[in-house]
């Protein structure tokens, strides 16, 4: 996968459509009128029936922060929030505190952020900007090539996919969301409930 950087004046714009992309299949009309900088909020579904949610693709792996692969199997037993994104874009960055205050609720929880960079100087690029932001929960990760975004076919940054315990898809979602707003966090305390 190939991720273009937009000109500086598109970035907000594409950040606003990525935003409503993802809109809940009922609330379609709700969304378009919502004025801009408006995050939409995660939509259940069907995502609730552990039953119903479907296999994250084998063989995904993201590089850690000393460049060593760790597959997603890895992660078994936690529920993960892995969030695609790159430090040229501009609603990722926004999102990155969002992110970070996430993992802060629910330190000592069973939850992973995977925040993985699809920076093209890797993992170090990501680290080197999380240090500078002072983001205290979030550890870098990478994908080199673009492997694990083509295999998941992930078409813009900032998209995330929440996964169960159990390595089920939950939810995927394009563009930015406020993770660290009460409702978001009550899902993911909801899901950390459930048995691995």
């Amino acid at each position: 996968m190939k991720f273009i950087k937009p000109a500086p004046a598109s970035l907000a714009i594409a950040g606003l459509a990525l935003s409503l992309v993802l809109a809940p299949e009922s609330g379609a009309a709700e969304v378009a009128s919502t004025p801009p900088g408006y995050i939409v909020p995660i939509a259940a579904g069907s995502a609730e029936d552990p039953a119903m949610r479907p296999a994250m693709p084998s063989g995904l792996s993201f590089d850690d922060a000393s460049n060593i692969a760790l597959p997603l199997t890895h992660f078994r037993g936690a529920v993960l929030l892995i969030n695609f994104w790159a430090t040229w874009c501009v609603p990722c960055v926004k999102e990155m505190t969002f992110i970070d205050r996430l993992q802060g609720d629910l330190k000592g929880q069973p939850l992973v952020v995977l925040a993985v960079s699809e920076d093209r100087g890797g993992v170090s690029v990501a680290k080197a900007f999380l240090e500078r932001q002072k983001l205290t929960f979030l550890r870098p990760f990478a994908d080199p090539g673009g492997a694990a975004a083509n295999a998941l076919q992930v078409d813009g940054i900032p998209t995330s996919f929440i996964v169960d315990k159990k390595g089920r898809l939950v939810q995927r979602l394009e563009g930015p969301y406020e993770w660290d707003d009460p409702p978001i966090v009550n899902r993911f305390r909801a899901l950390l409930t459930e048995a691995p």
